[in-house]
């Protein structure tokens, strides 16, 4: 079966305390996956403890909480079947990191293996797990509200601007020595008759 890995980070303006809960909370989720895939998307819960019952376009499946670090790590596993992809199965993990007290940082790791790999599977994978963070930052925001600003990604510089700062920092390093340091003196040889 071909295997495909997936990685994604996601900033949340909330504690770490409130991920965790966020990340808990069915309604919530359920939510998040109608915002990034549409009405047809749902998330219910399964007679077992930690089981759940998973419906996106194309794709049904199941959902079983593995594990948990509280209020750190949650691993979960799943499996299905989707239209194009056949039988689909496969492990999620997600890390909490604190970056202040009003900033949570999620990083995730995707691991799925499918039974047959479509052509631009990849591309539509790594859209989708995009696009469902995004989804998730914004329901978050929605039901726990933050007095920290959206963040904006930073302004990419003009190409010929990008071309002079190199430029002009590896000209800079032809003279401060840093480009090609000088070679470092050898220790002086023992001449002396034995």
């Amino acid at each position: 079966m071909p295997t495909l890995t997936l990685h994604d980070d996601l900033t949340v303006p909330v504690p770490r305390a409130t991920a965790w809960a966020s990340l808990h909370d069915l309604p919530l989720l359920a939510q998040a996956l109608g915002e990034a895939h549409g009405a047809e998307a749902s998330l219910t819960a399964q007679p077992d403890p930690a089981g759940y019952r998973l419906t996106l376009p194309g794709f049904e499946g199941h959902v079983q909480l593995l594990d948990v670090e509280r209020p750190s790590r949650l691993r979960f596993r799943f499996d299905g079947h989707g239209a194009t992809t056949g039988a689909v199965q496969g492990q999620v993990q997600c890390r909490l990191e604190l970056l202040g007290d009003e900033r949570t940082l999620l990083h995730w790791s995707v691991v799925l293996q499918t039974e047959q790999q479509p052509t631009g599977l990849k591309l539509r994978s790594i859209t989708a797990l995009k696009r469902q963070l995004q989804a998730l930052e914004k329901v978050v925001r929605q039901h726990h509200a933050s007095h920290l600003p959206v963040p904006v990604p930073p302004v990419r510089k003009p190409w010929p601007q990008r071309l002079l700062d190199w430029y002009l920092g590896w000209f800079a390093g032809m003279f401060n020595g840093t480009l090609y340091p000088l070679p470092k003196p050898k220790p002086p040889r023992d001449t002396a008759p034995k």
